[in-house]
């Protein structure tokens, strides 16, 4: 795990550096727009590794929690972007233009949702302080080699020490300057996330706690947790927010839980496997203080799950749906648990139950379609992946479930079509031609439909042309 995180974390490295000395004004004045621009074109090669989530309610989530504080800062002159990284690393980071990241891992290890609203106040801060613009503008007294040393430094982390990215300079009084400017920057970071926090409506104490969790993480765990990789100096950033907490926010109320459902949110990730068992310890704990939160019991049902204790987690989903009857995410989780055990008229009937409340969930959507087609109503299951045929479902491929469909209904032309969309998707070229080849002879020449299979054919049949021959085997010698 932490191999696949350096790689990750190496990755993104190699996107901003390069994107870096693709920038003609790194050395000169870094403007609005050259932020926006590195900002977006990172996001999107993150987008195209699969490091970002596609988990609609939890980037929906991340996103309300930001915007909230945004409303409550000096909001600078861009759109932000709160995305979820698919990292079980604890950390966070911000981009240049307005990008917000937050990691798996650090949503499941706060304790309630001000902690996380801390987080965010300390990104949001860094992005409206224009730090990494500050870097680059100043980078005029180093060479591109040492400010993308220092922007990996500040910002990525998770590869190893924090001193790697400080090993790049060759004088010592380089070294001192760039000390200096991260804990400038840290400090104002946490002066106004703190003030955004608490003008937000969330308890300001929020931010000094996840700091003294993250000391813990680092106490317990033979890794330093990336997130101080990332922010160094934890013990004088804790003495620096205390004494903001004495002075101006002593008389400072707030909530703990403003947008709601962290417990539910953290459901929604799935933890290493050594932590699943952990999980469900402390949601029994937890649940046996308070029997009857809703939360709980959908929390550790989906654990359950997730450690294959089905049985145990229905029970958890009725218990919930006896409390709640109208629980929108505990009716999904019912009939998706049903559809894997095969009961696809249950599933039905709750999933049903599910889309009345929220016909918009993409995932009660597809599921409901596989409900239909289990039970071999194979026109109604049509009808419900079609409803998704232009959306990006994570580990799906709807083109699939779309193809099995129209064979099911003997409608060829489709069929051909789309399965051919599915095999092109997974680079399985020669299988992928053939069936568009068979897909034109269903269908009509002069359509819409022809022409995009003559355009996905052209395509294919290029890129197969580009392709190099294989090697003829080596001739062996005559024995």
């Amino acid at each position: 795990m932490r191999k696949m995180l350096q790689n990750q974390y190496f990755y993104f490295f190699l996107v901003l550096a390069l994107l870096l000395f693709a920038t003609p004004n790194a050395r000169a004045a870094f403007t609005i727009d050259d932020e926006k621009k590195m900002g977006r074109e990172i996001y999107e090669k993150l987008d195209q590794g699969n490091f970002l989530s596609r988990d609609q309610k939890l980037n929906a989530y991340v996103s309300e929690i930001g915007n909230r504080i945004l409303a409550h800062s000096n909001k600078a002159s861009f759109p932000y972007t709160f995305t979820v990284f698919n990292s079980s690393g604890i950390n966070a980071f911000a981009t240049p233009g307005g990008y917000v990241y937050i990691n798996k891992g650090l949503i499941t290890v706060v304790e309630n949702e001000a902690q996380l609203a801390g987080v965010m106040a300390h990104e949001i801060a860094h992005a409206n302080s224009r730090h990494v613009a500050s870097i680059i503008e100043k980078s005029k007294k180093l060479n591109i080699a040492m400010l993308a040393g220092i922007i990996a430094g500040a910002l990525l982390g998770g590869g190893g020490d924090a001193s790697a990215a400080l090993a790049m300079f060759s004088v010592a009084g380089a070294q001192t300057m760039s000390l200096k400017y991260q804990r400038e920057h840290e400090e104002e970071a946490d002066r106004l996330g703190i003030s955004y926090l608490a003008h937000s409506g969330y308890y300001p104490a929020a931010m000094v706690e996840f700091l003294k969790i993250m000391k813990q993480y680092e106490f317990l765990s033979k890794t330093i947790p990336s997130y101080f990789l990332t922010h160094p100096g934890t013990d004088d950033r804790i003495f620096y927010l205390e004494s903001l907490l004495q002075t101006e926010y002593r008389r400072s109320g707030g909530s703990a839980n403003i947008v709601g459902n962290i417990v539910r949110m953290q459901a929604l990730i799935t933890p290493d496997a050594g932590d699943l068992n952990k999980r469900r310890g402390q949601l029994t704990e937890a649940l046996a203080k308070d029997p009857q939160n809703v939360d709980l019991l959908y929390a550790l049902a989906i654990a359950n799950d997730q450690l294959g204790r089905t049985n145990e987690a229905l029970e958890n989903l009725k218990k919930a749906l006896a409390l709640a009857p109208r629980d929108e995410d505990v009716l999904k989780s019912a009939g998706l648990l049903y559809l894997k055990t095969g009961n696809a008229e249950l599933a039905r009937f709750y999933l049903l139950k599910a889309a009345t409340i929220n016909p918009e969930n993409d995932q009660t959507t597809l599921a409901l379609g596989k409900a239909y087609f289990a039970e071999g109503d194979y026109a109604n299951a049509l009808n419900y992946f079609l409803k998704l045929k232009n959306q990006t479902l994570e580990g799906e491929d709807i083109n699939y479930h779309i193809a099995m469909s129209y064979g099911r209904l003997n409608q060829m032309a489709d069929f051909h079509y789309y399965f051919g969309l599915y095999l092109k998707k997974e680079n399985k070229t020669q299988s992928a031609l053939f069936h568009f080849r068979k897909a034109q002879e269903y269908t009509t020449e002069g359509t819409p439909r022809a022409a995009a299979i003559a355009a996905a054919i052209d395509e294919l049949s290029a890129d197969k042309r580009k392709k190099p021959d294989p090697k003829p085997p080596a001739r062996q010698p005559a024995s």
